[in-house]
C-alpha cells in the first residue's frame, strides 16, 4: 500500500485531480467529506457538538449549522480547541477505518485541504500539491461558488503561502489549463511514478541508485529535508536524528542524483522494527543497515548508524 497526500489551496482544482486519481484506481479518502460525515444527524459526533455548544448550532432540520458554529468558535481559541477535541478523534478513527479496508496493493490518496497548514506532509510517502495563479482561482470561485472577489482573495491569503506549499511538495501540478490537460498530467504521474512506487513498496524493492554525475540541483537539500521528516515519523520510537550527507549535501557540487541520509538510531532500538517501519514508509532495505527508496523519481540511500 502507498499513502499519498493531496492538497491545494481553495480554487486550485484539487478536486479535479482527486477525481482523476480515483478514476485511475486510487482509494481517495476525503478529509472534508469525513469531517461532514462524523457530524451527520444521529451521530455521536453531532450530539457531542450540541452538548458542547448548544442547540443554536443546529438548523431547522436538526443538521449542523456550520456558519452558526463558525461564529461561536471563530474568535474563541478555547471553543475551537474544544471543537477540535470532538472532531479530530472521530475523523482520525474513520480515516483509519477506510485505510484498513483498502486492498494491500492500494494507492490511498488522502485529500487534505490543510495538509501544509497542519504539517502533515511527513505522514505520507508522497505529497502532491495542486496550484493555480491567484487570479485564476478567484475567477473559479466566482464561477463555481458565486464568491465575491474580496472574499475569495481573503480566503486564499488566509491559507498556506505558495512558498510553504512548494516546500511540502514532491509533485507540483500547475492546474491552469482545462480538465483534459490536467488529466493528462495526472495519468502520466500515475503510470510513471505512483504505480511503480506502490509496487516497489509492496515488493520491498528500492529504485536503483544512478551513477551518472549531473549538475547540482538547488532543490536537493529541500528534498532531503522531506525524506528526513518521513524517516523521523516512520521511525519515531527508534530514530535519534537524520542528517543529509554525501555529495548532494554540498552546495553547487555536481553529483549522481541520489539523496544520501544518515540515520542515527537510539541505543536500544530494535533494528528489525525500524527496518519494517522504514520499508512501510517507502524505504525498503537494500542490505544490512542500508535502505533505499521505492520512489522511482527520487532515489535515496539511507544508512543506519547506532548513536
Amino acid at each position: 500500500m502507498l499513502r499519498v497526500g493531496l492538497t491545494g489551496g481553495i480554487g486550485a482544482g484539487k478536486s479535479t485531480v482527486a477525481a482523476e486519481l480515483s478514476a485511475l484506481g486510487a482509494v481517495v479518502v476525503d478529509a472534508d467529506r469525513i469531517a461532514r460525515e462524523v457530524v451527520e444527524p444521529g451521530t455521536d459526533g453531532l450530539a457531542a457538538v450540541v452538548d458542547a455548544f448548544g442547540e443554536d448550532v443546529l438548523d431547522d432540520e436538526g443538521r449542523l449549522d456550520r456558519p452558526a458554529l463558525g461564529r461561536v468558535v471563530f474568535a474563541d481559541d478555547t471553543a475551537r480547541e474544544r471543537l477540535n477535541g470532538i472532531l479530530h478523534p472521530r475523523i482520525g478513527a474513520r480515516t483509519a477505518e477506510l485505510v484498513a479496508g483498502a486492498p494491500d496493493d492500494a494507492v490511498v490518496v488522502h485529500d487534505v485541504p490543510l495538509l501544509v497548514e497542519n504539517g502533515m506532509g511527513p505522514a505520507f510517502s508522497l505529497v502532491i500539491v495542486v496550484d493555480a495563479p491567484e487570479d485564476v482561482r478567484v475567477a473559479r470561485l466566482a464561477e463555481t461558488r458565486d464568491m465575491p472577489e474580496e472574499d475569495a482573495r481573503a480566503r486564499i491569503r488566509a491559507q498556506a503561502t505558495e512558498e510553504a506549499r512548494r516546500a511540502a511538495a514532491d509533485v507540483w501540478i500547475d492546474n491552469v489549463g482545462d480538465v483534459s490537460e490536467v488529466g493528462e498530467v495526472v495519468r502520466a504521474l500515475w503510470s510513471e511514478r505512483i504505480v511503480p512506487f506502490e509496487a516497489g513498496v509492496r515488493a520491498g524493492q528500492a529504485a536503483p541508485w544512478p551513477s551518472e554525475v549531473v549538475d547540482a540541483d538547488p532543490t536537493w537539500p529541500e528534498q532531503a529535508r522531506r525524506l528526513a521528516a518521513r524517516i523521523q515519523v516512520a521511525g519515531v520510537d527508534h530514530v535519534e536524528s537524520v542528517e543529509h550527507v554525501g555529495p548532494t549535501a554540498e552546495p553547487g557540487r555536481a553529483a549522481p542524483d541520489v539523496i544520501d541520509v544518515l540515520v542515527r538510531t537510539k541505543k536500544r532500538t530494535d533494528t528489525g522494527e525500524l527496518a519494517a517501519a522504514l520499508a512501510g514508509a517507502g524505504f525498503p532495505a537494500v542490505e544490512d543497515g542500508v535502505h533505499g527508496s521505492a520512489d522511482p523519481a527520487r532515489p535515496a540511500k539511507v544508512r543506519l548508524r547506532r548513536s
